[in-house]
């Protein structure tokens, strides 16, 4: 069975297929990274990436409370929160550290939630915010 979900945020309408097995494993996902990772913008951590993601376009509301003290490592504040993406950011602190064992937790969390998709979701423009807008909708 498959659920069509059609949900505006910020004047955008999505229209992606998930199955009732995906919305599981986005509400499981939402569950775990919930659980271990506190948000530093909005008052749970999902909740900031989807926000990120689907509603500010700022990268870095997204971004935890670990991330912020893994990032203040290398960087300044001012740097952080520039206009710089967190695939930028990302970049520079595995080049930094020479480890690219570092995530960020909120770039393993949209890692996580894609994994989930199949490979035509991928390719749909919209996926990724109808996903992770689910996810902030069962904070």
């Amino acid at each position: 069975m498959t659920t069509n979900t059609q949900q505006t945020q910020t004047n955008k309408q999505y229209n992606t297929t998930f199955t009732s097995k995906q919305f599981d494993k986005f509400r499981a996902l939402t569950d775990k990274y919930n659980a271990e990772c506190e948000g530093d913008y909005e008052s749970t951590f999902v909740g900031g990436v989807a926000h990120a993601y689907c509603d500010s376009g700022i990268q870095t509301d997204g971004l935890s409370a670990r991330d912020i003290d893994t990032l203040q490592t290398y960087f300044t504040g001012e740097t952080i929160y520039s206009v710089v993406g967190l695939d930028t950011l990302q970049t520079w602190m595995q080049e930094i550290a020479q480890d690219d064992t570092l995530v960020l937790d909120c770039v393993r969390f949209v890692q996580d939630v894609q994994r989930v998709f199949t490979k035509a979701q991928h390719k749909q423009e919209y996926a990724l915010e109808a996903a992770l807008a689910y996810c902030w909708d069962n904070c």
